[in-house]
């Protein structure tokens, strides 16, 4: 047997140990602990308005700091501007399988509005409702440089319904920017 093989061997195969070895324990970090969900994974729909909640990984600007987004709600399509004055986006995430009996405590929703975002200016302002199981729970609103940190009670809830309005658009406008998400945090 020839030796150089032997060697160039046992190289390739401690690359491939070093690189799997490498590969999982960048996984470990990002693993979540048990009971923890995201409301992005729940399958959100549209109910009305325009677009939805759109899962994403994407870094903005919110006042003076960057947040990582995990998800926005609004037309963030190629054509959507944000969240348009007469149609507010509305979405229902369901939070308990068919048949099932509802598993989580409480949400943290955290969000805000994109500082670069050429839909914004000093005299925006978007609300936030949402309703649980249909009913009205609460409503929050943001403007310019806010981010919102939102504990929700979820304990017996079945489905969560979100609805953004644009209360007051961008100088001559009918829209106002997207609503951002850096935490959507579900917990048993």
């Amino acid at each position: 047997m020839n030796i150089g093989r032997v060697i160039s061997s046992l190289v390739v195969a401690a690359v491939l140990i070093a690189t799997a070895i490498d590969a999982q324990a960048q996984k470990a970090p990002n693993r979540r602990s048990s009971g923890v969900a995201s409301l992005g994974e729940m399958g959100c729909r549209r109910i009305g308005g325009m677009g939805g909640y759109r899962t994403i990984n994407e870094d903005i600007p919110i006042g003076r700091e960057i947040f990582r987004a995990v998800a926005y709600l609004g037309d963030g399509s190629f054509l959507g501007t944000g969240i348009d004055r007469d149609h507010p986006t509305k979405v229902a995430c369901r939070l308990a399988p068919v048949n099932a009996a509802p598993q989580f405590k409480t949400l943290t929703l955290s969000f805000g509005l994109r500082e670069d975002s050429s839909a914004l200016d000093g005299s925006v302002i978007v609300r936030l409702s949402v309703y649980k199981d249909g009913n009205f729970y609460g409503e929050q609103t943001v403007s310019r440089g806010d981010k919102i940190r939102w504990p929700i009670d979820v304990r017996n809830t079945r489905s969560l319904a979100l609805e953004t309005e644009c209360v007051r658009p961008r100088k001559n406008s009918d829209s106002c920017p997207l609503i951002w998400v850096v935490e959507d945090i579900l917990r048993k």
